[in-house]
């Protein structure tokens, strides 16, 4: 079963089915909901220039031939905009974070397309409750850790014995990609738990499958800084957030 047919497993049970418009050729679909502008949206003027550059180097500068040569490379590591690979490049690129971190390892396609993009001295650790090598089509290879600048670490960050174990490593990310289960609980669980972090500097937040029907409550409510980049990013919902310390 591949991570769409589970996902749609497990959100689509519950609502009403719609046939797919007629005409209309997809690979997937997955339900979502169209909604008004927030009320009182908060100002989120630099996100705005945040993605202008990041999007311009995403189509100039982002280049993913060596990783995509791998032999269990998936096809869409390339596609832009559809799929978040290159925003995520042109995101590093522009914001230099010494410190990246991903939630949601999987196959190990956005970790490598940051590490690839990482300032000279950054690091990126990405967090699983799966170790990489147990995952049977990663592409990632051991040798991608060797140099130390990709770390996997194991653990649900929605527990908070597991959270606080790794809090300080919390304080110090600049850049963090949340890519979880998209439960409706794991997200709110975890936002909680960031709201106690001191960062050392405000990180810049990417939500992962934000039109995902489990997802638009938590999106919608969100009390921070935010930009929708989904036709800029995953097709199924990209969001761009300034973290801001309570």
């Amino acid at each position: 079963m591949t991570i769409v047919e589970k996902i749609r497993e497990r959100i689509a049970g519950p609502i009403v089915q719609h046939k797919r418009p007629e005409g209309v050729e997809a690979h997937w679909c997955l339900p979502t909901m169209v909604m008004s502008p927030e009320i009182r949206p908060r100002d989120s003027r630099k996100l705005m220039e945040v993605a202008l550059a990041a999007c311009r180097e995403a189509a100039q500068g982002v280049d993913f031939s060596d990783l995509a040569a791998r032999p269990n490379c998936k096809r869409w590591l390339t596609v832009w905009p559809g799929e978040h690979y290159k925003l995520l490049a042109g995101l590093v690129r522009v914001l230099r974070p010494k410190l990246a971190m991903e939630i949601g390892t999987a196959e190990g396609l956005s970790a490598l397309a940051m590490k690839k993009y990482m300032p000279e001295g950054g690091k990126v650790v990405t967090f699983d409750i799966v170790a990489w090598n147990e995952i049977g089509d990663t592409i990632l290879v051991q040798q991608d850790f060797a140099d130390g600048r990709l770390e996997q670490r194991l653990g649900d960050l929605g527990d908070r014995d597991v959270f606080e174990k790794h809090r300080e490593l919390m304080e110090s990310v600049e850049f963090l990609f949340i890519d979880g289960p998209k439960d409706n609980d794991f997200e709110w669980k975890l936002l909680g738990y960031l709201k106690t972090v001191k960062f050392r500097k405000p990180p810049i937040i990417v939500f992962d499958d934000t039109r995902l029907w489990s997802m638009l409550k938590f999106w919608r409510e969100l009390p921070y800084p935010k930009l929708d980049l989904t036709s800029f990013g995953h097709s199924s919902g990209t969001g761009l957030v300034q973290w801001e310390q309570d």
